[in-house]
C-alpha cells in the first residue's frame, strides 16, 4: 500500500498552488472538478500529492498538524516563503539530527508546513 495523497480545503488555489510551486519546488500534477468542487494538486518526486479542494466558506486548519515538504536547501525555501509570500516562521531552523534539518513556516491558507532538508 502506498500514501497517494491528502487532501485539504483551500479558498484561494491560485495563491495556495502558487506558493507550494515557487516558494516550495512542488509541481503541478493534475486539476479536477467532482461535484461542481475545483481540485488542484500539486506534488514532488514520489507519486504522493497534495490536493487542494476550493471551497467558498473560510477555512479553518483544525485537526491538521502540519503538511512536511521535502526541501533541498531549507534556508532559501524559508526565505523565499517569508520574503515572497509573507509566510511566518513558526519555528527553527533547527537541526533534527547530524544529517536533516528543519523549520515550519504557514501557508497562505494559515496551514503549518514543516519544511525538511537532508
Amino acid at each position: 500500500m502506498d500514501v497517494l495523497h491528502v487532501a485539504v480545503d483551500v479558498t484561494d488555489i491560485e495563491t495556495t498552488s502558487g506558493f507550494y510551486e515557487d516558494a516550495l519546488g512542488l509541481d503541478f500534477t493534475r486539476e479536477f472538478t467532482v461535484e461542481g468542487t475545483y481540485n488542484y494538486c500539486v506534488g514532488g518526486e514520489s507519486a504522493a500529492e497534495i490536493q487542494f479542494c476550493e471551497v467558498d466558506a473560510p477555512v479553518e486548519p483544525a485537526g491538521i498538524n502540519h503538511l512536511s515538504v521535502g526541501v533541498s536547501d531549507l534556508d532559501a525555501t524559508v526565505e523565499t516563503a517569508t520574503e515572497e509570500w509573507n509566510a511566518e516562521i513558526e519555528q527553527g531552523p533547527f537541526a533534527i539530527d547530524d544529517e536533516t534539518r528543519a523549520a515550519f513556516v504557514t501557508d497562505p491558507e494559515g496551514y503549518s508546513v514543516e519544511l525538511i532538508e537532508q
